[in-house]
């Protein structure tokens, strides 16, 4: 009875082994798929034998290329260094075939070999043989593990060389379109250079400009602290003799409090270097009123050479005088030799001269030399 129950067990689990190495890919099966494989291979050779010619393998219609790209004004030897670029990335993507195809083969061969073996033991009913020699249930189950083992290696063997075949594939895919394509990618390459050579261009000449902008903006400011001197020898020439009549100094620009620069020296924002700054800039609106600081006579209304634009300046004795500077075009309200009071409207506030933008640069002076304007008035509500 023993017996009867091993033999039964015996057949079902032969049967289970045979169905294993048999069932999902056959003999027939993988002759089939390693076939659909050689083909495949033998085809993409074939294609790749049959190129169309292109810039890279045809000479003649490479040179009529380059005569082409010449005569739209592209120089040969950039040209020719561009196709060595397009033939060196090829080059890489043939390697990369190569190495692909090394290990295919290398695969191939291996599954080779074992399909010879699964041929035999198909014929020879190996499997089973080595089932039939276990010598016990424990021995029969670890014999039959083994077998499966080996159906599932067989079967990841197939997938490897499925991934592997794609993977050559596409590298071959990419090379022939690089190839297809050399033509247009060489005059995309040309075109993006010489847009890059467009830009450096542009980019140099707007350097250049800026630099000639420089050293013209400094000897404006040259020219505006030549014009300082002079205006300290003006202000001594026209100035009264009497004492300070003044009182005590306003704001000029009520409802704009707000210094952009203060009087002393400055790193210059521009021509990044410390200047001299003789007096306080005070930014608002264009055609904003400019008040007289204090009560005295208007010794200066014109405009000025050397940077300050149309000037207002007025004198308020004991040596003390008010310069406003930039003032609007047309904005000037008083007249050389007006008496003026102090909070009088006297101008509107402009960017005349040398100036980035409205604003009143407000001056106090004595003697003629530049003071500190905050020792004089207050910016403080």
């Amino acid at each position: 009875m023993i017996k009867k129950i091993i033999a039964w067990v015996l057949s079902a689990v032969l049967v289970a082994a045979v169905a294993v190495t048999a069932s999902a890919d056959s003999i027939d099966d993988l002759q089939k798929k390693l076939k659909q494989n050689e083909a495949q291979i033998n085809a993409l050779k074939k294609k790749q034998d049959e190129a169309k010619k292109n810039l890279l393998n045809d000479k003649k219609l490479r040179e009529q290329i380059i005569a082409e790209l010449e005569a739209k004004g592209h120089e040969r030897a950039l040209i020719e260094e561009k196709i060595r670029e397009i033939e060196s990335a090829i080059q890489t993507l043939e390697e990369a075939i190569r190495l692909a195809q090394e290990e295919y083969d290398a695969q191939l061969e291996l599954f080779q070999e074992r399909m010879v073996a699964m041929y035999i033991n198909a014929r020879t009913r190996a499997d089973v043989n080595i089932l039939m020699q276990s010598t016990s249930f424990d021995d029969l189950f670890k014999r039959n593990q083994m077998l499966k083992l080996i159906a599932q290696f067989d079967q990841d063997m197939i997938k490897s060389l499925e991934r592997k075949q794609a993977e050559i594939d596409e590298l071959m895919r990419i090379k022939q379109n690089e190839e297809d394509n050399a033509q247009e990618e060489l005059e995309a390459k040309l075109n993006e250079l010489e847009q890059l050579n467009a830009s450096r261009s542009a980019v140099e000449d707007r350097l250049q400009r800026t630099q000639m902008d420089l050293k013209e903006l400094e000897k404006a400011e040259d020219r505006l602290e030549e014009q300082s001197k002079e205006l300290e020898k003006m202000i001594i020439k026209l100035q009264s003799s009497g004492k300070y009549v003044g009182g005590t100094m306003q704001w000029p620009l009520p409802g704009y409090y707000r210094i952009s620069s203060y009087f002393g020296m400055r790193f210059h924002p521009i021509l990044k270097y410390n200047k001299m700054h003789g007096g306080i800039d005070i930014p608002a609106p264009a055609g904003t009123s400019i008040h007289a600081a204090a009560y005295g006579k208007v010794i200066c209304a014109r405009w000025l050479d050397g940077g300050s634009g149309y000037t207002v300046i007025i004198d308020h004795g004991g040596g003390i005088t008010t310069l406003y500077f930039h003032i609007q075009k047309g904005g000037i309200l008083v007249k050389e030799g007006q008496t003026v009071n102090a909070g009088q409207v006297i101008a509107k506030v402009g960017s005349t001269g040398l100036s980035t933008g409205p604003h009143l640069h407000f001056e106090v002076r004595k003697d003629g030399v530049r003071q500190d304007p905050l020792n004089y008035v207050t910016n403080k509500k």
